[in-house]
């Protein structure tokens, strides 16, 4: 007589994850020697008893209970360091890390909802209770790749609370997996730290590594050297930035602006000459965006 087959005759609400899992987290969840998946109604479990089945059973949560062959896959390659295993492997993918303000959403209807966005099911693993990480995956040469502008507002509406995504690079190598995670959530702190927005990606937060790498005391002899006579003129600083952030476009600045070209082109001028950076040049423009995404105005 199998394991399972004398628990059954103890807990008659054993499950061998087939669930569908509706109800899951009414389960206790356990893993086999043979790494099979069993549940077992809470409800029929004391602590006692979960400590003997944890003797010749492998606890496991209920996200691990109902992860896919591939999900586990990922998580032992990204956190357990473990080999490289035989999945199939895609030509190349990259990480999409996803984080959702309301503490109390449902996970598996989340799961839901982000899993459409895609064309094909991708793994999904949780980090939190709000954080998780979709491993998107290129499998074939026509295989679109998913743009993922104006969907953090389609799914705040739907849920009625914020999520933020941060898009990291696409890469081949397996090898590499843990090591541009871990530089992809580095890149998210960076990108909440900073209030980037609510769909970041690795190009987006390159700026602030060199910003936040500046030492204080160095930022204040440039903020006292260069802005001193500007620091407080913030309707002027505002300006700057959309003038560069529109590639230094005068009539697209003033558009965004909602100011006559000639307007905008004054206060250009009296930037150049308060601070003596010609912002309408590489170097300076440069220089003074740097410093602009330092400043809090």
């Amino acid at each position: 007589m199998s394991v399972i087959d004398q628990l059954k005759r103890l807990y008659p609400s054993i499950t061998i994850n087939k669930l569908g899992f509706d109800n899951h987290l009414e389960y206790k969840w356990f893993q086999t020697e043979h790494a099979e998946i069993v549940g077992i109604k809470k409800d029929e479990l004391d602590q006692h008893s979960s400590e003997l089945l944890s003797i010749f059973l492998k606890p496991l949560s209920s996200e691990e209970s109902t992860m896919t062959e591939r999900e586990k896959h990922w998580s032992s390659l990204l956190y357990k360091n473990e080999e490289i295993p035989e999945m199939g492997w895609p030509a190349s993918y990259r990480f999409v890390l996803f984080s959702i303000e309301d503490v109390e959403a449902e996970k598996d209807i989340v799961k839901e909802a982000l899993q459409s966005l895609f064309p094909q099911e991708m793994p999904l693993l949780w980090t939190s209770d709000r954080d998780g990480i979709i491993i998107e995956e290129i499998t074939t040469n026509n295989q679109e790749v998913m743009e993922f502008e104006g969907m953090a507002d389609v799914l705040s509406s739907d849920f009625y609370t914020d999520i933020h995504f941060f898009i990291s690079e696409f890469t081949s190598k397996p090898e590499d997996a843990s090591k541009i995670l871990k530089w992809t959530q580095h890149g998210a702190g960076i990108a909440k730290e900073h209030k980037l927005g609510s769909i970041i990606t690795y190009k987006d937060i390159i700026p602030y590594l060199y910003i936040d790498a500046l030492p204080q005391e160095e930022w204040e002899h440039i903020l006292r050297a260069i802005f001193k006579d500007i620091e407080k003129d913030k309707e002027l600083l505002q300006t700057i930035r959309i003038f560069l952030e529109s590639g230094s476009n005068t009539s697209l600045a003033a558009k965004k602006l909602y100011m006559h070209r000639n307007s905008l082109q004054y206060r250009v001028d009296k930037f150049i000459e308060k601070t003596g950076l010609d912002i309408k040049q590489f170097e300076g423009a440069v220089i003074t965006y740097l410093a602009l995404l330092h400043m809090e105005y």
